[in-house]
Parts: C-alpha cells; structure tokens; sequence
C-alpha cells in the first residue's frame, strides 16, 4: 500500500491547523504548556479502544511510549519558538530540518534507495522554495534554539515510532503509544502552578461556544486527524519520505491565502511547487 494519499491527506488537515493555531497563538493562548495540554487530552479517548488491540511486548511498549513523549517535547519547542518567532518563518524552519535529519539518518542506516534519497532531497528544495520569501523578521538565538531542538525531537520520536511499527501492528502500537501521557496529565493537574497555566482563568482564555472556541476546536481535531495520517504513513514508509512531503502542507496554505504577491515571490513559489511535483513523481516510481 502507497503511503502517498496518506501523507499528502495529512499535510492538507495540518495547514488547516497552522491556520487555526496562527490564529490564536498571539491571541488567546499565553503560554505553549496550554497546547500540550490539550493535544495530550485529546488523545485520551484511545483509553476505550484498549479491549481492541494487541497488547505489545515490554521493548515495543516502551519504544512507543518514549515516541510519544519525545514528539511532545518536540511541540512544547516549536510553540515555545512560536510564541518567540513569527510562525511564517518558524514552521517553515522546523518543516525543513526534520526531513534533512531524517534523511541523514535514513542514509546512514542504508535504508532508501538511491531513487528516494533524490525524491526527498528535491521535496526539500521545494519547501524552502516555497516557504524562503516568508524567513522574515528578527531571529534570536532562543528562537533557533527552540526550532533546532523541535525539529530534532520529532524527527527522533518519527525513527523510534518506526521501529515499533515493526513489531506491532499500526492500531495497538497508536493506541499504547498514547497512555504514556496520563501521568503527563495528572500531573499537569495535580501540581498547582500547572493547574494555573493550563485549565484556571489564567490558563485558557478561550469561550468554546464563541468563534475562537469553534476555531480552536477545529483546529484541534485537524491537528489530531493529520497526526494519526501521519503516524499511518510512518507505519507504511520510512520517516524521511513522509516528512519530506511537508511541502505540499504550503501548497495547500497558499491556496487558502487571499494574499496577493509581487511577481518574485510568486515565481519562487512557483517554483517550489514544481520541485514538490518533481518530487513526488519520483516517490511515485521509485
């Protein structure tokens, strides 16, 4: 099975879910610990699908645990580096870097072929084509810190999650992955300066039944359907294909963007699509 209308089905719900968190990033939300929160909450309904799975041995539990804990650790980074950066820079940067980790990774362990390494390689000229005329703006040591530190904890917890896809089917191995952040949780709520930040007044500042509450909401759930897209393709194809695809996700946001560009602008982009064609034409073959 192709893990291409996966992946690209995945990078199109995340550009819906960069808009939502661009959105509230700067408006509603103070703090990144009150995104962990709520993306940690909304994998818990995969407590119910527990009587349906496999149980995994003691090595597969523990690669998907840790996974799941160094993908968190990668997001708390990249919303820390929001918050610090704008976001047309700083998800671009971070979208670039992880399929070149990944790709030096997947080199070293000789697992592409020659055909892909090419493949992922001409997606990642195409992203930076893409996404190049938005690095703007005042770039601080934190915020490259952040990103760097982001980008390298999910391309990791992609590897380690990989390996556990090896050993266990995709369903068991989503739905142990997400236990691991129960305790994550309790402990958000029991300890009282967390509690603050994440469910008081002073956490959330947002009305669910008001158009930022819808926004937020769905935002949420694109985020989570692009998540377990992305963790199917993972399931499917090496780590450095499907995140070499994260270009197609700026294809989408420039579809969804009214904005009109200066002619340069528009050629690079231009541009960047035809690498991301390119690309994907050979994944296609290869």
């Amino acid at each position: 099975m192709s893990h291409l209308p996966f992946t690209i089905s995945a990078y199109f719900f995340n550009a819906l879910a960069v808009l939502a968190n661009k959105h509230l990033l700067n408006r509603a939300i103070p703090d990144p610990l009150v995104y962990i929160f709520y993306i940690s909450l909304v994998s818990l309904p995969a407590i119910f699908a527990l009587p349906f799975v496999k149980i995994p041995d003691f090595e597969t539990f523990i690669l998907a645990s840790l996974s799941t804990i160094t993908w968190t650790m990668g997001a708390y980074f990249m919303f820390k580096a929001l918050k610090l950066g704008q976001v047309s820079r700083v998800i671009p940067v971070i979208g670039t870097l992880i399929p070149l980790i990944l790709l030096m990774l997947a080199v070293r362990s000789e697992a592409l072929s020659i055909t892909q390494i090419e493949a992922v390689i001409i997606l990642t000229f195409g992203l930076v084509f893409l996404t190049a005329t938005d690095w703007k703006g005042k770039l601080n040591k934190e915020e490259i810190i952040c990103e760097v530190l982001s980008a390298s904890l999910f391309a990791i917890s992609y590897v380690i999650l990989r390996s556990a896809y090896l050993k266990l089917d995709f369903l068991s191995v989503l739905v142990w992955s997400r236990m691991v952040l129960l305790p994550l949780l309790l402990i958000m709520v029991a300890i009282p300066f967390l509690r603050i930040k994440v469910i008081s007044s002073k956490g959330l500042k947002i009305n669910f039944l008001s158009k930022e509450g819808f926004i937020f909401l769905g935002g949420q759930l694109s985020g989570a359907l692009s998540e377990v897209l992305i963790l199917f393709s993972i399931s499917l194809a090496n780590p450095a294909l499907v995140n070499s695809l994260q270009g197609s996700q700026y294809v989408f946001l420039l579809i969804f963007d009214r904005k009109k560009y200066p002619f340069l602008i528009l050629l690079s982009k231009v541009a960047g699509i035809i690498f991301i064609a390119a690309g994907l034409y050979l994944l296609a073959f290869s």
